[in-house]
């Protein structure tokens, strides 16, 4: 079975990695992948295989197996982000989301044309899911607003929509960027992921002439600015523990120099290991805006958008996947328990289902940069897929790995009052 898997997988390396070039060369925001579905739905196609398309408008979900028994999800994301090239912010696949895509079409055809799940008590549920990448907010509350969308994530629009409902158990991967301590990894496993808040502040001031009557303004450039160095200032206050990472941005800071700016906007993700850090930090740069807009008589109003929980991995089910990579690379090359201050929507699927997403190397380059270049397609093509195939396979052949949520509607229910802030 397995050796049926691994030869359809390495049979199909050449398609694969062309159908990864051309995702790669295709990159697309976040609800708005429509190449990206193109492509997985024309593959799935061509494999005789059913699928359910344009969920949470772009998603792709295909489910291989017997209708009764253990279910498992593997999930991919989609989209691209906005990166900066030479100043001017474009398209790209830098966090190497295309790649997960290819991954999943590889695995689904060591899956199909093996027959393995034929033998098998239980079900795979591949999942394509749409914006991961937090940004682009003006056109996704554009989204919300036309009822296309309810959130703006899209395993949050996934979970609430009921995609997870019967899944017992959530499988991903994700590319790691290079290690500059272990430049020969290959893998990551038990890596955490924060949790973050994207919060807006707009400052807003009286213009006035600033050449003639400077001093009858109130200059919102200036208090966003001070509230930029308070931010600064309280990161020394923050637990080390806390893994935080606020890194603000000033978004809008006046129009003309000859007007005293009465309207300037700063946007920062606040980062931390866990919602109760989370929380508290929040509390804390809200506390700076609000008061140094005060020290210069302006008005502070902050608005505050629910991103991510932090990622809680299932240390079981990763014993089983380290397992299946040490058949790629040694021991030493795989990290763990790596503490990331970067976030995905992962971390809401793993308050709710047992779940995991380890890590994989085969780029060059800086993630979230232009400098992102994939240099080892047999790593990230075919090993990674052949890790995730032996793992569902140990899964489903071993009762004891086959973890369950007995408590998953009060979880749910639980994350829409508490996190998604969703009234009666």
């Amino acid at each position: 079975m397995r050796k049926a898997i691994e030869k359809a997988i390495k049979e199909n390396f050449s398609v694969i990695s062309a159908i990864g070039d051309d995702l790669f060369e295709h990159p697309e925001l976040g609800f708005q992948e429509a190449y990206t579905e193109e492509t997985i739905c024309r593959y799935l196609d061509s494999l005789s295989v059913p699928y359910q398309n344009e969920i949470s408008m772009h998603g792709v979900k295909c489910t291989i197996g017997k209708e009764d028994g253990y279910h498992i999800a593997v999930v991919a994301d989609m989209d691209a982000l906005l990166t900066s090239r030479d100043g001017e912010m474009i398209p790209f696949h830098s966090c190497g989301h295309s790649i997960q895509v290819a991954v999943l079409l590889n695995l689904i055809t060591g899956f199909v044309k093996s027959g393995a799940l034929k033998a098998l008590d239980g079900k795979v549920s591949f999942m394509f899911a749409p914006a991961e990448e937090f940004i682009d907010m003006d056109t996704r509350e554009g989204l919300k607003k036309a009822g296309k969308i309810k959130y703006f994530s899209g395993k949050q629009n996934m979970i609430m929509d009921g995609l997870f409902d019967d899944v017992d158990l959530v499988l991903s991967c994700h590319v790691m960027g290079p290690d500059e301590n272990h430049p020969d990894a290959k893998f990551d496993v038990n890596s955490s992921l924060a949790g973050f808040l994207l919060k807006r502040a707009i400052f807003r001031g009286q213009a006035s002439h600033a050449g003639v009557i400077p001093h009858l303004g109130r200059n919102a450039l200036q208090a966003a600015t001070l509230s930029l160095t308070a931010v600064q200032m309280l990161k020394d206050t923050f637990s080390p523990n806390a893994n935080a990472k606020v890194y603000p941005i000033l978004k809008e800071g006046g129009q003309t120099p000859n007007v005293i700016c009465d309207h300037a906007v700063i946007e920062t993700y606040i980062r931390a290991a866990d919602k109760k850090n989370l929380y508290q930090i929040n509390s804390q740069i809200d506390q700076a805006f609000i008061h140094c807009a005060k020290a210069l008589e302006t008005e502070c109003e902050i608005i505050d958008t629910p991103g991510y929980l932090p990622l809680t991995q299932n240390r079981t089910i990763n014993k089983a996947v380290k397992k299946n990579m040490l058949k790629f690379c040694k021991a030493e090359q795989i990290l763990s328990d790596v503490k990331s201050g970067a976030s995905g929507d992962i971390g809401d699927l793993s308050v709710l289902l047992p779940t995991i997403q380890f890590g994989f190397s085969g780029i060059e380059g800086m993630i979230h940069s232009s400098h992102f270049e994939i240099t080892d397609k047999v790593h990230v093509y075919e090993d990674t897929a052949l890790v995730l195939a032996d793992t569902i396979l140990d899964i489903l052949e071993d009762p004891e790995l086959q973890i369950r949520t007995p408590d998953f509607k009060e979880r749910k229910e639980e994350y829409r009052k508490s996190w998604l802030k969703e009234k009666e």
